[in-house]
């Protein structure tokens, strides 16, 4: 009897390892990239060095990133992905860099600090057109999830590269690190990946398979193998209420607005021998739902391609034009109404 039970406990975990592997599988890592990247951003200090971030309101234009990335400098410079006309991203370090001598780069202040949680928040001059900010994870992220950190790495040539690891442990740590020529003394609540992580890396975020940010990358640990640590978004939300800071929740932590109320209707008793008038209803404004799912896929596809031509004031006609055809082609798709707003804002 104890033999068929433990073969039966043997066949069990051989059927559901498969299970689990196929469940990580189905994440589409380059769609997950691409959806993400565009929130990413690479952060050049003069007189110290580089790092990344990434953008968590849109309406604030704020950036979030460590503090040994910015140290106590007031400005910084901060870029987003740069676009091909194929759509892909340009990610050659070089023409960065050479942005900023060029005026072409956009500039940030520095406006808060947090060295015992080592993070900072940066507020930006302007953002590109089409930009969308990183949403925030609600609570911390589980052991043993999937994870990815997007960053630019000093000792590459190139920007916004991504890695994938899993996580090993998440709790309570205090250590010293070095950053800006000091050493901090952090006590946060970390997550501990096996993500590799590098110099230039720092600030930038390690997401789920949803595309949530779910911590801050800080280090990696050079005493140990596949040992990187990450400021849980705990920290990071903390951080925020601390600085009485509100931003627009695009994850599970959005919160519906309540429905306004309706105003009573007021009804005219007519006077005996009166006849009672027709009731007329007001006219009311019908949204346009006649848009099949084919055409929202559509329209959907279509936005998203043109917002590859957001970036740059050389693409501001291309990208406009692209705009009004969607709401000219879908017009009662959600592609459509979105591509209206961007239009309100961009004039």
């Amino acid at each position: 009897m104890k033999y068929s039970m433990t073969v039966l406990a043997l066949v069990a975990i051989f059927i559901a390892s498969p299970r689990a592997a196929r469940a990580e599988e189905d994440v589409d890592v380059e769609k997950l990239y691409k959806k993400a990247v565009g929130s990413c951003v690479y952060i050049i200090v003069p007189g110290v060095g580089s790092g990344s971030g990434s953008l968590i309101d849109l309406e604030t234009k704020m950036v979030l990133t460590n503090y040994h990335v910015v140290t106590e400098k007031k400005d910084v410079f901060v870029q987003f992905p740069m676009y091909r006309k194929d759509g892909s991203i340009d990610t050659e370090k070089d023409k960065y860099n050479d942005n900023i001598p060029a005026g072409k780069a956009i500039k940030g202040t520095v406006l808060y600090r947090d060295k015992t949680r080592d993070l900072a928040l940066v507020q930006l001059e302007r953002v590109p057109l089409g930009t969308e900010a990183l949403p925030l994870a609600k609570g911390s992220v589980g052991v043993g999830t999937t994870t990815w950190n997007i960053g630019c790495p000093g000792a590459v040539a190139q920007v916004f590269s991504i890695t994938e690891g899993k996580v090993r442990a998440i709790g309570i740590q205090a250590f010293n690190a070095g950053g800006g020529g000091e050493v901090l003394k952090i006590k946060a609540k970390i997550v501990t990946t096996t993500n590799p992580a590098n110099p230039g890396d720092s600030g930038g975020p390690l997401i789920d398979k949803r595309g949530y940010q779910v911590a801050v990358t800080q280090s990696i640990n050079t005493k140990a193998q596949l040992v990187g640590n990450f400021i849980d978004i705990t920290e990071v939300r903390a951080f925020l209420n601390e600085k009485k800071i509100t931003i627009k929740e695009l994850g599970d932590g959005a919160v519906d607005k309540p429905k306004p109320k309706e105003e009573p209707k007021l009804v005219t008793v007519p006077k005996t021998g009166e006849t009672t008038p027709p009731v007329v209803e007001p006219k009311k404004d019908v949204p346009d739902n006649t848009a099949t799912p084919a055409q929202e896929r559509e329209a959907s596809e279509l936005l998203r391609r043109s917002k590859l031509f957001s970036m740059g004031d050389d693409n501001r006609a291309t990208y406009m034009a692209k705009l009004q055809e969607i709401i000219k082609k879908y017009p009662g798709t959600m592609a459509a109404k979105e591509a209206k707003k961007i239009l309100v804002d961009v004039k």
